[in-house]
């Protein structure tokens, strides 16, 4: 009898634990699932608003993103960098079809090659929508709140997704190869289209002061800003801005703290 009972409380236990996997499968299943799809809807996105090009027009463009006159006299000497590979967007068509959309981020050799948008009354409306306003595990990458096209340093934000899209490549910038692979970042707004080249990387938490530098009211506070950063990135580039160079901010998570984060800073060319 004893042994009998023993085996139907063994067949419960297993029960339970089978139950267990069945349920934590399915929800891996279905996370991949939408990841995958998602990705799928930025592609298509993309095709739409790419700009048709011949190959000798895309190897062509980086090579004039215009230099306003105010980044020539403030540029430092050193060496900066022009993208590669850069495929134009058509960003009054993105505008037309969101007027939220406040532009388009890419780096060659990465997955990263998104729309960004921006909302200074909801400042994480599209943490969990896509870019029609549906809900969406990747969200969009969004510009902080905080900034607008002529802020000083513009904080970009983007999920770590598991399957690599979104900003999950921003990890790999812990190696200072995979840096010098892909320094150059492109931006394309209404205003037209800057090259930025990577400057530091930092490993910080959600909270850490650089998240408070959107504006430099003085060149004393732009410069301790970026001596900041240099101190705290986890190697050296050899660029260091100088005061009126803009700097664009990418943010993603990092690590298994959810307080922990990871910061690409480069340097408007």
């Amino acid at each position: 009898m004893k042994k009998h009972k023993g085996k139907i409380q063994m067949g419960i236990v297993i029960g339970i634990f089978s139950a267990i996997l069945i349920t934590c499968l399915i929800s891996v299943f279905s996370q991949l699932y939408t990841e995958n799809k998602e990705k799928e809807e930025f592609r298509q996105l993309a095709d739409i608003v790419t700009e048709k090009t011949t190959e000798t027009e895309i190897t062509r463009k980086p090579n004039i993103i215009k230099i306003s006159g105010s980044d020539v006299e403030n540029r430092s000497e050193q060496p900066m960098y022009y993208a590669t590979d850069y495929q134009p967007h058509s960003i009054s068509e993105l505008i037309a079809m969101n007027s939220e959309c406040f532009g388009w981020i890419s780096i060659a050799g990465t997955n990263i090659n998104y729309p960004v948008m921006h909302t200074p009354d909801n400042s994480q409306k599209y943490l969990n929508k896509n870019f029609y306003g549906e809900y969406s595990l990747s969200g969009v990458p969004f510009l902080d709140s905080r900034c607008s096209t002529d802020s000083k340093n513009l904080i970009i934000y983007g999920h770590h997704m598991n399957n690599g899209t979104m900003f999950a490549d921003l990890c790999n910038y812990t190696s200072s190869s995979y840096r010098d692979e892909h320094k150059a970042v492109v931006l394309e707004t209404k205003d037209g289209v800057s090259a930025y080249t990577v400057f530091s990387v930092l490993k910080v938490k959600s909270d850490d002061e650089w998240y408070r530098f959107t504006s430099a009211l003085t060149e004393n506070r732009y410069n301790s800003m970026v001596e900041y950063a240099k101190e705290k990135s986890i190697y050296e580039t050899g660029i260091a801005p100088k005061y009126g160079q803009q700097i664009l901010t990418l943010s993603t998570c990092y690590g298994n703290n959810q307080n922990d984060r990871i910061l690409v800073l480069a340097a408007r060319n």
